[in-house]
């Protein structure tokens, strides 16, 4: 990594924020955490991020004063408010997106970098590029998308670059707790389910810490508009789940509900920038699932690896 000018993370206490600001504190990169009043900072602490604002006023004249003393070279947005209603949850997030993009400007930072979804698109395919044109179906997408404008036309206008970034099916080994894999192997290792019900989609997955690396490479470049993260790659969720259940041979039963959806993202465009591509591909955080579970017996892992190995090249 080149970059060692410092990086606001913006909800550095939240899923994707606190696994980046993890990475960036492993590549020595500086970081100040912004996070809520009154939000935990133990965990930040704990990975030696010790540069933390808590504050629920993004217009604090106090807070911008700190922040242009510490003058961070891109500010990423990784702050998600869920409310149980809909409409209060959309304007409270796009209420902080614009405040985040007036800040990057008052702050005199570089850029801006903002977290968005496939869901975006609407039109599932594989080999989405970004050229795509959106038809979004559900309401994260469609809010989503409209953000995705709203960071364009504002950073335009604003004279800043900004990135705004179409994930694909997001997970790590702690989040999120459902994740479909990491139930199905608690469920082998406690025997608890007799009956897994799943449904069969083509799903192009990404661990959260080549999102992070990606970022990164985004920052390096000082780079701007729409891109695409993902592995790039999509695999029937039956082939995952039956391999895992054969190799450790489950008596769980499988159950599959009818295929709803089948996605790729094409990443050309971040890695002919960059250079970026995923390095964690699916059968890698599935066999990290399973160290994480525990499983004691080294030989049926071992051999859980090795057939994955051959599988995935």
């Amino acid at each position: 990594m080149k970059m060692k000018e410092r990086v606001l993370v913006v909800g550095a206490n939240g899923f994707v924020g606190f696994n980046l600001v993890n990475e960036l504190i492993s590549n020595k990169i500086p970081v100040t955490a912004l996070i809520k009043n009154n939000s935990l900072t133990t965990n930040l602490k704990k990975i030696g991020c010790y540069n933390i604002i808590q504050t629920n006023n993004l217009n604090d004249v106090s807070i911008i004063r700190q922040l242009l003393v510490s003058k961070p070279k891109y500010v990423v947005n990784c702050i998600w408010n869920k409310k149980n209603n809909d409409v209060l949850s959309s304007l409270d997030n796009t209420k902080i997106l614009i405040e985040l993009l007036e800040l990057t400007k008052k702050i005199n930072s570089d850029g801006f970098i903002n977290l968005g979804t496939y869901e975006e698109y609407g039109i599932l395919k594989e080999d989405i590029s970004e050229n795509q044109v959106c038809h979004p179906k559900t309401e994260f997408g469609k809010l989503k998308n409209c953000h995705s404008i709203i960071v364009s036309e504002l950073a335009k206008s604003l004279n800043i670059k900004a990135c705004h970034l179409r994930i694909s099916e997001l997970y790590s080994l702690k989040e999120p707790e459902s994740f479909l894999f990491k139930t199905l192997i608690k469920n082998i290792a406690n025997q608890t389910a007799h009956t897994f019900s799943y449904t069969n989609n083509k799903v192009d997955y990404i661990f959260v810490s080549d999102l992070c690396r990606a970022i990164i490479q985004l920052i390096n470049n000082n780079s701007s508009g729409i891109f695409n993260v993902s592995s790039g790659q999509a695999f029937y969720n039956r082939d995952l789940i039956n391999m895992i259940n054969q190799q450790f041979k489950s008596k769980v039963k499988l159950e599959e509900i009818e295929n709803k959806k089948s996605f790729s993202l094409n990443i050309n465009r971040v890695f002919e920038l960059t250079g970026w591509k995923s390095t964690i591909s699916i059968w890698d955080g599935i066999t990290m699932l399973l160290q994480e579970e525990k499983f004691k017996n080294p030989n049926t892992f071992e051999n859980f690896t090795k057939t994955i190995r051959t599988l995935y090249r």
